[in-house]
């Protein structure tokens, strides 16, 4: 192959090119300070048609030819992604590479990722664990508004949307019919109250996309969670009418007691520039949020999407919880929400 040579070593420029699978693979191989059996293999499984993890030291028990180990005996335009541990170190769609440091990865190696990678996952699993109790927050009250059937038409809409392939076109139906739920929960509501004296309000169409888009701001996919942000803003600003300063992140829609309320004069706040996967826009803008409340010094970090307001936004909502979690203890909704 012409091009090995020039595949040895991924380019001076970073961000240049994505380091081919078959050098991560090679390094894994043979570089004695990895330890091969910490990392596994994504790739596409042509039986079942969908992607399977494989550690990286299996054996070859299914594909024809001299190779015995299956990683080396697959077709590298199978292989999707790698992976040390829980933490995913080169992703093809993503175009990261962490063990390199090319494209995505920022120049980060792989031996920074193994040095970091207790932390990493502490965070990681904290974060997962705060999102869960949101997640389960936003669904309540969605609940409340929707009701069960819809709250899990809304779920397969999600679902479908998510582990397909989607596009501009795709978001734009999914959120219509995300709208539509709300119209025709509200017009039931409508014909169930006989006595318009009696009937209770009905939530409003923009509080009703506030949650939305708080649901939406859990995805795991960047891009995705970013087009249907960008979405759902339109739409609010339809609803409100265009030059309104409402925005999709504003109001933070939550069930229950009241949090605390923040004081601007008693925030620390601080813009520094994204990281992680996104694309260089990302990478290159002071996107990322970082939010300090003064008196409890209690701190958050978000970079959720690639908006700065809708970031800031959002880590407000982020530390409201956070310092109540601070002053309340076992009382507050998080804890509260854990409990159940």
């Amino acid at each position: 192959d012409d091009d090995d040579d020039d595949d040895a070593e991924p380019s001076n420029d970073k961000n240049s090119r994505l380091t081919p699978v078959k050098e991560v693979l090679r390094r894994i191989q043979w570089d004695p300070t990895l330890p091969s059996s910490s990392f596994t293999i994504i790739h596409y499984d042509r039986v079942e048609d969908n992607l399977s993890e494989t550690p990286f030291d299996a054996p070859n028990n299914s594909i024809t030819g001299k190779e015995t180990q299956f990683v080396f005996a697959l077709p590298e335009h199978r292989i999707e992604g790698v992976k040390y541990l829980d933490r995913t170190v080169w992703d093809k769609e993503r175009r990261l590479d962490c063990v390199f440091g090319s494209m995505n990865g920022n120049g980060e190696t792989i031996d920074q990722v193994i040095e970091s990678y207790d932390e990493w996952k502490r965070e990681t699993d904290e974060r997962e664990k705060r999102n869960r109790l949101w997640q389960i927050e936003i669904l309540n009250e969605l609940n409340s508004i929707l009701e069960e059937r819809r709250v899990d038409e809304l779920k397969d809409l999600s679902k479908n949307l998510m582990h397909g392939e989607w596009d501009v076109d795709g978001v734009r139906d999914y959120v219509k019919r995300v709208v539509g739920l709300y119209h025709d929960a509200k017009r039931v509501n409508a014909e169930n109250s006989d006595d318009d004296d009696e009937r209770e309000e009905f939530t409003e169409i923009v509080d009703y996309l506030h949650l939305i888009s708080d649901l939406v701001a859990l995805l795991p996919y960047a891009l995705l969670r970013e087009e249907i942000l960008n979405e759902v803003e339109s739409v609010v600003r339809r609803c409100v009418g265009e030059g309104s300063e409402t925005s999709v992140a504003t109001t933070a829609s939550q069930p229950g007691g009241a949090l605390p309320e923040l004081k601007e004069e008693e925030l620390e706040e601080k813009f520094v520039k994204g990281s992680g996967a996104g694309g260089q826009k990302v990478n290159k803008t002071s996107n990322r949020v970082i939010l300090i409340h003064v008196p409890t010094q209690v701190r958050v970090e978000c970079q959720d999407t690639r908006s700065l307001t809708q970031n800031r936004k959002i880590a407000r909502k982020r530390l409201r919880l956070k310092v109540d979690a601070f002053i309340n203890g076992k009382s507050s909704r998080t804890s509260q929400k854990a409990s159940e």
